[in-house]
């Protein structure tokens, strides 16, 4: 939890630097929803897109949002059966998540929404650097 914590709070602080209203959701290696906020002005939906693409990335054991997104643009039929399988959470292979490992370990993943794709991806990836972790094993 307050490693969790620590990402959210990283990605805010980035994304109000940057004037931006954004949504995280931070999620453990088996999709369960550690925690997600969104910030004031961001879109209505943004919370539970960062959710579903936290989701996607740990149901496949830590993926980047660019590789499941290459995934589903070369075989769509491989997600047609897992959308309901998030406790509720969509489950959307897309840009703006990135898996969270620690000395090899998948902790889990955190996703956002609410900007430009390039930039969900920087601020969720600077937050995971910050802490000392990694996206990629």
């Amino acid at each position: 939890m307050k490693q969790a914590m620590k990402l959210v709070e990283i990605a805010t602080a980035t994304a109000q630097k940057r004037h931006l209203a954004m949504s995280f959701a931070v999620l453990d290696p088996g999709g369960h929803l550690i925690m997600a906020l969104r910030m004031d002005g961001a879109p209505f939906v943004s919370v539970d897109f960062a959710r579903g693409k936290a989701f996607a990335s740990v149901a496949l054991g830590g993926q980047s949002g660019s590789t499941l997104e290459q995934r589903f643009k070369d075989d769509p039929s491989e997600y047609s059966n897992v959308s309901g399988a998030g406790y509720f959470a969509p489950f959307l292979p897309a840009r703006g998540v990135f898996p969270v490992f620690v000395d090899g370990h998948l902790l889990g993943a955190v996703g956002a929404s609410g900007a430009p794709s390039e930039i969900d991806d920087q601020v969720v990836k600077g937050a995971i650097e910050a802490i000392g972790a990694t996206t990629v094993r």
